[in-house]
Order: C-alpha cells, then sequence, then structure tokens
C-alpha cells in the first residue's frame, strides 16, 4: 500500500557538502526481458481481423509467461509478466518503464478501459495463484487444468479485455498441433465471464513527486510527495552547510552519517501518502540539495510497462505477480538567493543653514527702476514687504533740505550788499 514517511525529531552530525552518488539515467522503474527465458504455455488460435487480432490463419499465437529483471545498485531482481498488446512483437532486451494504465502508448488498446478486468484475471490465476489454487477455485472439483494450460487461458482472456480478441474455439476443440483443448476453452470462459473490474490501480513501485522543485532562500521547497510500496524509505542527500530535510513543521528528518553521506531513513504507515521539505536558511546563497530516495519495494501485480523509448514500438507487459525489488528515485530542490533589502538612509542631525541676517556694508545703488523684492523678504527679517521701495521719499527729502539751505544762502548774501 502507499505510505507516509514518519519524520524524525533531530538532525545528526554536522551538515555540509557531502559526495552524492550518481543518479539513475531514468527516474522509472525500468526493466528489460530476459533472453530466452519464457515458461510457456500452449498455443492459441485467435480469431482473424477481430479487434487487434491481425489476419493470421494458418498459425497460433504462442503464450507464456516472460521473463524480466531489474538491476539496480548491483542487483538483480527477475520476475515475470504477461502481454498486453496486440500484434506488436516484444523487442527481446529493450528497456520498458513503469507508467499508469492511462498511459499506455497504444491508441487502438482497450488496456485502459479493461485494465482491472486484467487486473482481477492475474490476482486469480498463476502464478499469483497456484495451479491446485486455481484448479480448486474453477475446477469444479476436479483438477483438469496443468500450467501450460492455465497460462495460455489467461493470456487469452488477458487479450479478449486489451485488444478485443476472442478465442477460436471451434479449432481449439478440434484440436490443433499445439493447442490446449476443451480444458483450455473451459477455463478461458471462465475467466472472461467472471472477471469483475478492480478500480484501484497498484500502487507505484517508488515515486516522488514533484522530481524537481524550485524556490528561493528562506523557505521551504516542496512538498516533495513520496508514493511507495515500501515499507521504510531511505533518503540520501548532498546538502549545502545548513541546509535540512524536514517536514512541513520544519522539523528536521533523523540523519545518520554512513561514509560520505548523509542518510534518513522514514518508517511506513498505511495508506498514507508521504511528504518532505528541502529547508534553505534565509542567508543561504543560491544553490540547489540533490536527494536520492532508496527502498525494499513491492512490484505489484498489475503494474503496466511499456517502451522507454516512445519511437520503438514493442510489446507492452503487465506483471504477473507481486515481486520484491529494489528500486532508487532521485530527486532535486534549486533555490535562489533572498533579495537583499536596503535601509533607508538616516536623515542628518544638523539642521540646515539660515540666510544671514547682516545687511550689506556696500551702499545701494541710485537706479530709476525700482528693485525687484527678495523672494520671501527684503533681506531684513524684522521689515514687512509692502511692495513699494523706501528710495523715492529719501530723495524727496534731500531735494527740499537742498532748496532750503539755497535759499538761506541767498538771503544772506542780499543783507551783506545792502
Amino acid at each position: 500500500m502507499a505510505s507516509r514517511l514518519r519524520i524524525g525529531a533531530a538532525l545528526l552530525g554536522a551538515a555540509a557538502v557531502l559526495s552524492f552518488s550518481a543518479l539513475p539515467a531514468s527516474a522509472d522503474v525500468v526493466v528489460k526481458p530476459i533472453e530466452g527465458d519464457w515458461q510457456w504455455g500452449h498455443d492459441v488460435y485467435l480469431v482473424p481481423n477481430v479487434g487487434n487480432t491481425p489476419p493470421r490463419h494458418n498459425d497460433e499465437f504462442s503464450t507464456g509467461l516472460i521473463g524480466v529483471e531489474l538491476k539496480e545498485d548491483g542487483r538483480k531482481d527477475r520476475f515475470q509478466a504477461y502481454c498486453v498488446e496486440l500484434p506488436t512483437d516484444l523487442q527481446k532486451g529493450k528497456p520498458l518503464h513503469e507508467v499508469p494504465w492511462d498511459k499506455h502508448p497504444n491508441p487502438k488498446s482497450k488496456f485502459t478501459e479493461n485494465a482491472g478486468k486484467v487486473l482481477w484475471i492475474l490476482t486469480n490465476s498463476f502464478p499469483t495463484k497456484s495451479v491446485d489454487d486455481v484448479n480448486e477455485k474453477f475446477g469444479e472439483g476436479k483438477k483438469p487444468y496443468d500450467d501450460r494450460e492455465i497460462i495460455a487461458a489467461t493470456q487469452a482472456a488477458i487479450w479478449h479485455f486489451t485488444d478485443g480478441a476472442q478465442l477460436d474455439e471451434a479449432r481449439e476443440l478440434a484440436g490443433g498441433p499445439k493447442g490446449g483443448g476443451a480444458d483450455l476453452v473451459k477455463l478461458y470462459n471462465k475467466f472472461v465471464k467472471e472477471a469483475v473490474s478492480i478500480e484501484q490501480q497498484p500502487n507505484p513501485t517508488l515515486q516522488i513527486d514533484p522530481a524537481d522543485a524550485k524556490g528561493k532562500a528562506g523557505e521551504k521547497i516542496g512538498p516533495f510527495k513520496v508514493t511507495t510500496t515500501a515499507s521504510e524509505v531511505q533518503l540520501t542527500a548532498k546538502l549545502p552547510k545548513g541546509v535540512t530535510i524536514t517536514d512541513a513543521q520544519g522539523n528536521p528528518l533523523t540523519i545518520t552519517q554512513s561514509g560520505d553521506e548523509l542518510k534518513a531513513k522514514a518508517q511506513n504507515t498505511k495508506d498514507k501518502v508521504s511528504e518532505f521539505f528541502v529547508n534553505v536558511p534565509a542567508d543561504a546563497a543560491a544553490g540547489k540539495a540533490e536527494l536520492k530516495a532508496k527502498a525494499e519495494a513491492e512490484l505489484q501485480a498489475g503494474r503496466l510497462f511499456v517502451s522507454e523509448d516512445a519511437n520503438l514500438k514493442t510489446q507492452s507487459l503487465v506483471i504477473a505477480k507481486d515481486s520484491k525489488v529494489t528500486v532508487e528515485k532521485p530527486a532535486k530542490a534549486e533555490w535562489t538567493a533572498a533579495p537583499v533589502v536596503t535601509q533607508p538612509s538616516t536623515p542628518s542631525s544638523t539642521p540646515p543653514s539660515t540666510p544671514s541676517t547682516t545687511p550689506s556694508s556696500s551702499a545701494p545703488t541710485t537706479t530709476t527702476t525700482p528693485a525687484a523684492p527678495a523672494p520671501g523678504g527684503s533681506g531684513d527679517e524684522d521689515l514687512a514687504s509692502t511692495g513699494a521701495s523706501i528710495l523715492w521719499p529719501l530723495v524727496g527729502g534731500l531735494v527740499l533740505v537742498g532748496g532750503g539751505v539755497g535759499a538761506l544762502l541767498l538771503v544772506r548774501r542780499k543783507k551783506a550788499g545792502a
């Protein structure tokens, strides 16, 4: 089931730039078919030109459980799968990657529409169920079905739901050279008629969403949501100084140091999706943190694998039985430096200078045009400006005084001459 990481309470060890192993080339779980690794069923006859069945009249369609492997961290995990795409051939050794049901690449396929019924068949047939279990459930108290008949009936029923194929029952009952006969036809019909849709598709083996997030210093970047079938996830990180991995409340994950990597272990809480954040200090320079999640997970029956190369057509496969695998997923957080806040300058405590109140020592120049008043005053702070000059009354007074003095002198000269 999906899981939720439980967050630790303390960060152990110094946060420093640590070496980080190379990330895988692809962020998806990638498998490859194993050359020659098939568990064969009987060949089956399909009605030509029905659904996606090609017009083949004189030969049969091979069935079998296809061996595939996942290589991760020097380890190989092997499991089995059924085909879910007619008439595309399987390109041996070409990588396939895990995708949700709605990402089936063939627009003619009915897989997305009927994937829930395919999952029902897988969970009720071989190899999820043993040969004895299948006989007990569908054999009506007998044991008519061997493993080759079960594999063939299962594959034919899957093609019925994914590609609209129909088993050519007449040819099967007639007994072809490789056909399974009446028992195969009976089991095929039981699968087709009794299948019910399981709406909840299997959980991703290990998924981080988003795989790349951006932010700025002083923020928690995320959330990074982790969905997995594992009960424990190990995070490995390359972190600049001061950067931590935390929960939504800012509590750091419990980190332990192993060699040259920081590692965080987190436990599973059933039916939940985990979240973690990259917490960046406000004074951090622009940078990035690289993370890798690793888990011993369960690759569940019904998970879809399609061509990793969108330009390469190859048979799509669906996992036949729950299998334990080791998987890794990368994630990355990038941030910019926080903007620098500049403080406004402090006003000066020195008061501005005031105009001088000392009158000019130079005498005013006499003109025939009144002097324009100075803006805001005459230059004497205590003298109100009336808009008129005092020069003219002064000149008039001087003229009158001069005239009086002249008349007095003239009178004195006349008396002296008498």
